[in-house]
């Protein structure tokens, strides 16, 4: 197929190393005004732009990587896709290419065209194809992106290239600033930068999954200190009760002290400093271990009218009650 009035100009996308209406070629009219089948889509070998930069176009490689990619090329008007629908803007597809050949002067494509493509092709408002291509450094041409219909030539489309400045390797200031890059920063700077983000980056199933793990291993921890800690005052509260160092409805307020690390060291600490408020009452059925047997109230008796005989002889006159208090505190005494 014989396609005329091919023509360059030099705009880039805001995407590293990528060229949208480098290439405008008329679109040649189908049988009886019908849509055309197969379109050119680039050019074999080098095309020069207005401001001296050169592209080349490699068909077979172009044709390798669609196949590859096993993707249908999006067909639309002015570049839409590659302007429009990067900022969020509505951007659809008037047609899909189906197929890539590759032949001696360039690329051409298969269009299976949607209503919207027949009619802007039949109202002959759209006459020029115009290819969005990524690239190298050097300027050849790596896969297609998509393929647009416009208006006029690309060398007659001076405002779409205005709106893209930058050539090859010239990363968009805005790309620069979001990565934290200083203003000269090329493609390759700023393509190292985001290689080191999408290194750190965690695949949000994983991370969902380590969250769900570290809550349950933090719930279990939190359980378990619950527990030690639920036996530790349990144990100091008994040894104070035991050391007739708090009464027993003194419990519920040391325990409710014990709550906390520091509360509990606390009351741990006051217990240790604390002298027992009781001395053995004797109500448990035991009395106080004097190293003999059990002190009947009779030797009890004896032993108290031998100690008040003992004081006074020393002069100090006790009563019966006296002397019975004193031989309790001091079983030593009268014996």
């Amino acid at each position: 197929m014989s396609i005329s009035n091919f023509h360059t100009t030099p705009p880039a996308l805001p995407a590293f190393n990528v060229s949208t209406a480098l290439l405008a070629s008329e679109v040649p009219a189908g049988a009886a005004g019908a849509a055309p089948e197969w379109i050119k889509i680039t050019p074999r070998g080098t095309a020069d732009t207005r401001d001296g930069r050169v592209y080349l176009f490699d068909p077979e490689k172009l044709v390798a990587r669609f196949k590859a990619d096993a993707i249908d090329l999006a067909t639309d008007i002015d570049h839409a896709l590659a302007l429009r629908a990067t900022k969020g803007e509505k951007a659809d597809a008037i047609g899909w290419v189906k197929e890539l050949k590759a032949q001696p002067d360039g690329t051409y494509a298969r269009v299976e065209w949607l209503p919207a493509g027949k009619a802007t092709l039949a109202a002959r408002t759209h006459r020029y194809v115009s290819p969005t291509f990524h690239h190298t450094e050097a300027g050849e041409a790596t896969w297609i992106h998509s393929v647009s219909l416009v208006a006029a030539p690309a060398l007659n489309m001076p405002a779409l290239a205005s709106a893209l400045p930058g050539g090859p390797g010239e990363a968009p200031a805005t790309v620069r600033q979001a990565l934290g890059l200083d203003a000269i920063a090329d493609d390759a700077a700023c393509l190292a930068a985001i290689g080191e983000l999408r290194a750190a980056f965690v695949p949000i199933g994983l991370f969902n999954d380590a969250v769900a793990t570290l809550n349950a291993a933090n719930g279990t921890i939190a359980e378990l200190r619950s527990t030690d800690r639920k036996r530790k005052v349990g144990e100091l509260i008994e040894g104070a009760l035991r050391a007739f160092k708090i009464t027993p409805a003194q419990r519920a307020q040391y325990e409710a002290l014990c709550q906390t690390e520091a509360g509990f060291t606390h009351v741990a600490t006051l217990f240790a400093n604390t002298t027992p408020m009781f001395q053995p009452s004797g109500l448990d059925q035991r009395r106080p271990d004097t190293g003999n047997a059990l002190e009947t109230p009779e030797m009890l008796a004896a032993r108290a009218a031998r100690y008040r005989e003992a004081q006074a002889a020393a002069g100090l006159a006790l009563t019966h009650a006296e002397a019975v208090r004193a031989l309790t505190s001091n079983p030593s005494l009268g014996r």
